[in-house]
């Protein structure tokens, strides 16, 4: 067993703060309360400031600039409501500047939302300049982003640098040091103060030495006590070792302060995905269903948005490019093949014709670089994914999503079937034009099994953390890729 850092105390203040070099400290209750005092004191000002540069003789006098203070205490109060419940101050999310983004935008629209409704219910839509609202709405939102986004990575940045902290809290952890300092930069970026840390090696877990390690550990956080205000006691071990929890708990029950168990890496995984309730029974889903309808409508709405809007920018490339097929090889000018869809369903694929054969069969050898099959046009074709370009008809026609799991030859398929136990887990949804996998180099040809594995890993993973969000992600990921992709031949 080793003791890091026993004794050894950072200087700071719980009420306040403290500068001069040493840790800023502050409470969370403090940071949330300024955070939500701060949104409404923007939401106000900018609700005046638009009153008052955005004049009109129908609205003048005091009676409506009080009516804008009731428009801003409504809006302040759905705003900060909505941040409340999604956890918008928690300090996760402070931190945060993806969250916080997600959070302001979505809140500021819920915001509008209802204040719309009310004033169509009070009968007062016509007392307000559609012009001020529109401007308050943008400028208002502009403010709210610019303030939170600042502070996230404001907050994020100090806390990293261990210049700031919410927590002051004693750390017992069964790790070695790869695992110290994983807990260590984890607890950092939250703005957790490790005052004492006494580490256990994984090498005491099953020996009788393990309560004498744990009344050490005791033993530190008394020292940790006496010296200043502690706010807890974190405890990481793995929860498979049960006597070892209880000993714990046991040895610590006579300290004063809250101590937490904290999952380990394999709990963790558990307890992040979803979750179903049978009255008093909880149950962690183990593998994700196909997505819902809710998830599906609105994948399928972003195929058809984005599907319809490439075929009419792009139609004048796609004329070209099926002439420009025509004049070099004659016809067909587009190559058909047979893949496996959504529940291994067959559809038929379409591409620009980029190769001197047409393999659909039992056998289909995949393209190499600088394969003879490829004619000179094929290799422009394939090297900047014009090729591809069809397979936006196979998404209208509901065959194919614009993002997923790349469709192979079927005679692919059931090879890899036959190799790779997770493989058919990929068709768990529709195939799509590009996917995860290609967006992070595994694209083109797969010669060796393990290639294949690595891009089958990471389209269960999309599968798993299907969100609109990463759709978009993956498509201008996408977009960038094409130009310099030198995987693509």
């Amino acid at each position: 067993m080793s003791q890091l850092d026993q004794g050894q105390f950072t200087a700071g203040l719980w009420d306040g703060a403290e500068s001069g070099g040493r840790r800023l400290r502050w409470t969370l209750e403090v940071l949330q309360a300024g955070a939500i005092v701060l949104d409404i004191t923007l939401i106000m000002a900018t609700a005046l400031s638009i009153r008052l540069l955005y004049p009109e003789p129908a609205a003048a006098g005091w009676g409506h600039l009080l009516g804008t203070v009731h428009i801003g205490v409504l809006t302040s109060i759905l705003f900060v409501g909505f941040m409340a419940m999604r956890r918008g101050y928690a300090m996760a999310a402070l931190s945060s500047l993806e969250r916080q983004t997600v959070l302001v935008a979505q809140a500021w629209i819920f915001a509008f939302f209802w204040l719309g409704w009310v004033a169509f219910l009070a009968k007062v839509t016509e007392t307000y300049s559609r012009g001020a609202v529109s401007i308050w709405f943008f400028f208002g939102f502009a403010s709210l982003l610019l303030v939170h986004v600042f502070g996230a990575r404001w907050l994020a940045r100090r806390f990293a640098r261990g210049e700031m902290s919410v927590r002051r809290v004693a750390v017992v952890a069964v790790a070695d040091d790869a695992g110290l300092e994983r807990i260590s930069h984890r607890l950092a970026l939250r703005g957790i103060e490790v005052v004492t840390l006494t580490a256990i090696s994984p090498a005491r877990i099953g020996r009788s030495g393990f309560l004498g390690a744990a009344r050490t550990a005791v033993g530190n956080v008394r020292q940790a006590l006496a010296a200043r205000k502690l706010d807890a006691v974190y405890l990481f071990l793995s929860w498979r070792e049960r006597r070892h929890i209880e000993e714990l708990k046991a040895a610590m029950a006579p300290l004063p302060v809250p101590v937490y168990l904290f999952a380990d890496r394999e709990i963790e995984r558990l307890i992040a995905r979803g979750r179903e309730r049978v009255g008093d029974l909880v149950g962690f889903e183990l593998q994700r269903a196909p997505l819902s309808r809710v998830d599906r409508a609105m994948k399928r709405s972003l195929d058809v948005a984005v599907a319809t809007t490439a075929l009419v920018v792009l139609s004048p490339l796609l004329v070209l490019t099926a002439l420009a097929v025509l004049v070099e090889t004659g016809r067909p000018v587009f190559f058909r093949q047979k893949r496996k869809g959504f529940g291994a369903r067959p559809f038929t694929i379409f591409k620009f014709r980029s190769m001197s054969v047409q393999e659909n069969g039992s056998v289909v050898t995949q393209a190499t670089k600088n394969d003879a099959r490829v004619t000179r046009l094929g290799r422009v074709l394939r090297r900047t994914s014009i090729d591809e370009l069809p397979q936006l008809f196979n998404v209208l026609a509901g065959d194919m999503s614009i993002v997923g799991p790349r469709p192979h030859a079927v005679a692919h398929d059931d090879l890899y079937d036959g190799l790779i136990a997770s493989y058919a887990f990929r068709q768990h949804v529709k195939p799509g034009i590009t996917g995860w996998a290609q967006v992070n180099g595994w694209r083109g040809e797969t010669r060796e099994v393990d290639q294949m594995k690595a891009r089958v890993e990471h389209d269960i993973w999309y599968i798993n953390n299907w969100s609109l969000w990463l759709d978009v992600k993956i498509i201008a990921m996408t977009a960038l890729k094409i130009f310099f992709d030198d995987q693509a031949y």
